[in-house]
């Protein structure tokens, strides 16, 4: 059980230069959440927050599905002991400000914690706790808040030692905090961020023959162009007007803050135009996932432009620390299909079936 406070009251103590403190929050969180639900043996992640997104973007993993209830208001205790209300199994909770946390780790921390029947897992700092357990059938208490170590131990919870290096352990309030990540390794959906943030771009590096680079409200001209051509547009419901245009270059721009990449400008060796691609956040049934997009300007298509800057983007999400990466394509759009099996993706056949699009998916 993860409970989450809402992104933009949450980590009110974290301020990194560059960064927006509420994706910033909300992307902590979801890493948390995610290496929580690809833990081998658990059955199911329950998340209590007020905060909508705040699952967004986890999938539900082979054994594990994630669900979302309102916080009840009282604390986090409070949050946790309803969360938890009705299981009788064994039962765990987990702060949700562990970016660097890693399925082995709580794999291990779970596996000693079922040889009691409380068990606790101190911070770095010795003081506070980051996971309390309890085993089938024993009463649910938890003592969160300061000092909250020595007082689960007065609850009879027995400490699981741990490496003080490992993430289980490395929860994030402070800017001092956030900066050891650098040796931890956080999660991707951080990581991604930290990134922007640090090299003044959420773009990948440049490739043989393209530069990948931020969108600007002055892209509109060749945007509008890309965006309103009818032979670009052909699988989409309608080409884009300009006004509508502006609103993709907008929303591209808010992605780069709320998750350190979106779609960036294609530019050649000379820096002339030639579409858009990235990575973006996209919904395929009741989920999100990560894809990568494309559109190239008619008179430089067939040229392996899409291919090579698809490759960039897929390249940048392998670094970050992402698992897979899609490309949702319109049944008939032959040559979006090829160009994904280019960067190395293959036709998911469940997927496709079950929403009525081509799914091309790989494993990084």
């Amino acid at each position: 059980m993860v409970p989450v406070k809402p992104a933009a009251t949450g980590k009110s103590r974290l301020a990194a230069a560059g960064v927006d403190r509420t994706a910033l929050a909300r992307a902590i969180a979801r890493d948390t959440i995610d290496a929580a639900a690809r833990t081998p043996g658990v059955a199911r992640v329950i998340v209590v927050s007020d905060d909508a997104d705040a699952a967004a973007t986890i999938p539900s993993g082979p054994g594990a599905t994630v669900t979302v209830l309102p916080d009840p208001g009282g604390g986090l205790n409070a949050a946790i002991a309803a969360g938890l209300a009705g299981h009788a199994g064994p039962r765990a909770a987990l702060l949700g400000d562990l970016p660097a946390l890693r399925p082995s780790e709580l794999a291990t921390a779970l596996r000693r914690a079922l040889t009691v029947e409380r068990a606790v897992v101190p911070d770095a700092e010795g003081t506070g706790s980051t996971l309390v357990t309890a085993a089938a059938g024993v009463p649910w208490d938890s003592a969160f808040g300061a000092d909250s170590f020595a007082r689960h131990e007065r609850l009879g919870a027995v400490p699981v030692r741990l490496p003080a290096a490992s993430g289980l352990r490395r929860d994030i309030d402070t800017a001092a905090q956030l900066r050891q990540l650098d040796d931890l390794g956080a999660g991707p959906r951080t990581t991604a961020l930290l990134r922007a943030a640090r090299a003044g771009s959420s773009a990948p590096p440049a490739t043989a023959r393209l530069r990948l680079r931020e969108l600007r409200e002055d892209d509109l001209d060749d945007m509008a162009a890309l965006l309103g051509d009818p032979g670009v547009m052909r699988f989409y419901a309608a080409p884009r007007t300009r006004a509508q245009a502006a609103e993709w270059i907008a929303r591209s721009r808010l992605r780069y803050r709320a998750d350190g990449f979106g779609l960036w400008c294609i530019e050649d060796a000379d820096g002339r135009f030639v579409g858009d691609c990235g990575l973006t956040w996209q919904p395929l049934g009741e989920r999100l996932v990560l894809e990568v997009g494309y559109h190239v300007a008619p008179s430089l298509q067939g040229r392996g432009f899409a291919a090579e800057a698809a490759s960039a983007s897929r390249d940048l999400a392998r670094t970050l620390g992402f698992t897979e990466l899609r490309a949702l394509v319109h049944p008939g759009n032959a040559a979006s299909v090829r160009v994904a099996g280019k960067v190395g993706m293959h036709r998911d056949a469940a997927e496709s079936a079950a929403t009525g699009i081509t799914v091309m998916r790989m494993a990084l």
